[in-house]
């Protein structure tokens, strides 16, 4: 018989992870293409240093307050990484791990002196997706909605300073849906999933793996009880590296003895 205690817990952790893995995995295959791997965890990070920090000054702060202060910074260092790129292509990745790593140490300064630092910490890293209710993903829709729709309604935002708007609104929904590592997880694995061999991308491989990654993921950290963040990171390597072997393997040259029996 069906437990449904655990259905309301896994059925909107499915559908929060399976929706952001839908909109990710596009965002991470255009992260690919431009070399900018880190962009996913810098903004990420960013985005966690404004909500750790509103949440140590403002006592309750409001979900609006929370997703402009979030948005707000992911949205300046939108700018500052659309001007590295412009300026210092040569140096934009150290440039933006650079940031990634400035940034998470501000995060660890904030929360030095708070009573419930470690836990915070973990939030902002790990996410809580069994945690996630329908409300919780109800609230993030209109935000991945509002992206899909602009980024498939109007190509011309995914170059320039609009691939940079649009990746750090949907980042600053996500890291509070996910956490920091599943998100990086989720745009950049399924995203090499996808990648054939001649170095042009498959965006339906790359969802698939996505997919099958959250579903994993999720079964396996609800059945031992454990954290589902670190579970999702090892599901989405896994599906990736599986996705690969298949790839390579299909792709691989005929044999001269396969030609001849042919």
């Amino acid at each position: 018989m069906i437990n449904t205690e655990i259905l309301e817990i896994v059925l909107p952790a499915f559908a929060t992870g399976l929706l952001c893995t839908a909109l990710h995995a596009p965002l991470g295959i255009e992260v690919l293409r431009r070399g900018i791997v880190f962009i996913d965890l810098a903004t990420a990070q960013v985005a966690g240093v404004a909500i750790v920090a509103l949440n140590i000054w403002v006592m309750d702060p409001s979900w609006a307050g929370t997703q402009v202060a979030a948005f707000g910074a992911a949205v300046a260092f939108a700018f500052l990484f659309r001007w590295i790129e412009r300026t210092i292509p040569d140096e934009q990745e150290a440039a933006i791990g650079s940031c990634f790593i400035v940034a998470a140490s501000v995060t660890l300064l904030l929360l030095v002196n708070s009573p419930h630092g470690g836990e915070k910490l973990e939030h902002v890293l790990s996410g809580q997706i069994l945690f996630t209710s329908w409300s919780d993903l109800a609230a993030f829709l209109p935000v991945y909605l509002l992206v899909a729709g602009l980024w498939l309604g109007y190509p011309a935002l995914r170059t320039g300073q609009g691939f940079f708007l649009l990746f750090a609104l949907a980042v600053t929904a996500s890291v509070q849906l996910l956490g920091v590592y599943v998100v990086f997880a989720s745009l950049i694995l399924p995203a090499m999933a996808g990648r054939r061999a001649d170095g042009s991308y498959n965006l339906w491989r790359a969802l698939l793996s996505g997919g099958v990654a959250v579903i994993a993921g999720i079964l396996a950290s609800t059945a031992a009880d454990l954290p589902a963040g670190p579970f999702l990171v090892l599901c989405f390597a896994v599906s990736a590296i599986v996705a690969r072997v298949i790839t390579h393997w299909m792709s691989r040259p005929t044999s001269r003895s396969d030609l001849h029996q042919a």
